[in-house]
Formats: C-alpha cells, structure tokens, sequence
C-alpha cells in the first residue's frame, strides 16, 4: 500500500495538475485519488453520495471522467477511483474517509490537512516561489515534506527552503519532469502495488 500526499503554498497553485500528473505517470497503482477541500465545492452531476441518506455527506465519488471537476480530472488522468471530502472547519473527517477507502491500496491526497491525520509514505510540497505569505497548513505540511516542487518562471533560481529538501520542477500542468518520476518511483518501490487484475 502507498499513501501520497500532495499539498501546496497557496490555493489555485496547480495540485490537481500534479496529482494528475502522478497519476498519468504511474498507472500501475491504480489509484484513488482524494481532494480534501474546505471551500465550497461545485458537485458535479456525477459525484455519489457515500453516506447514509440520514447523514450530512461529508465524502463524494466522482463517476466520470472529464475536464468539468478536480475530482473528475483525477479520473480522466487514469485514477481507478477518485473521491471529495467536504469538511466544515479545521478537523478532517478521517473515520468517514476511512470507510469510503473500502480497502483500496494505493491513495494519493491533494490536502494540506490531512497530514495530521494520517502518515505518507512520500509527501509533496508544491511551492511557488512568488508567494508572499504561506497558509499555516502548508507550513505543517513542510515540517513533513518528503520533497518540494517548485512553481516558478524560467531563469529564476529556486531559494535553498527547506534545507535538505530535494527540489524538483513541474514540467508542464500535466507531465512530471523526468527527475521527479525517478525520484517518486524509487520512493515507492519498496511499497507493494496494487494487482491490476485484482
């Protein structure tokens, strides 16, 4: 089982591009893919509801690919699964997520705040260099940051933040660099994948 989490400095950064782009990268996972928001949200015609009708929804199944949706982006870039969690305040709905999950193996998460309620295998900080002020979420999500990649115009040399972090270029909105692959495949290599044919 491989858990990843994406998360960025500043909202409409581009963390559905990269998440998109893992996925397209590495399909042999199979993955299913959840955006954790605490905006509102345009549901899409497809998105399901996965709670009791007696229940406030807090978790949505998108169930068509396209371009409409984050969530159904996710699935147009090869996710096997993709999934919203609407949450009201600080607190991520995890039990809920949970049993959504339904066992599936191999997850990747486009949320700041869902690091402090699970622990990835490999965490992404998505940074842009412009940003004048960093959201508090994604100042915790540093302190776990397996690496950062970096959104910033041609010729502008990336600040050494954090220290120790390897720095990596997103190529284009849906394609990893090739030094990005290599590194996230040596990163889950020693995670067990998913049976396509499960």
């Amino acid at each position: 089982m491989s858990i990843v989490v994406v998360g960025g400095s500043t909202k409409d950064i581009g963390k559905t591009a990269l998440v998109c782009a893992i996925i397209s990268a590495l399909p042999d996972f199979n993955w299913t893919a959840v955006k954790i928001t605490g905006h509102s949200y345009e549901l899409g015609p497809f998105l399901s509801r996965l709670a009791a009708e007696d229940s406030d929804p807090t978790v949505w199944e998108e169930m068509n690919p396209g371009q409409e949706t984050d969530t159904a982006r996710y699935l147009a870039a090869g996710a096997r699964r993709a999934l919203l969690v609407t949450r009201c305040g600080p607190e991520i709905p995890i039990d809920e997520i949970r049993g959504a999950l339904k066992g599936d193996r191999n997850i990747i998460f486009e949320s700041n705040r869902i690091i402090g309620a699970i622990e990835p295998d490999v965490c992404i900080a998505l940074l842009s260099v412009g940003a004048i002020e960093l959201k508090p979420s994604f100042t915790r999500l540093l302190r776990k940051a397996d690496a950062l990649v970096c959104v910033y115009p041609a010729g502008i040399e990336v600040p050494e933040f954090p220290f120790g972090l390897p720095r990596f270029r997103l190529q284009s909105e849906d394609r990893l660099s090739p030094e990005l692959d290599v590194w996230l495949r040596m990163k889950l290599d020693r995670y067990p994948q998913q049976d396509s044919t499960a």
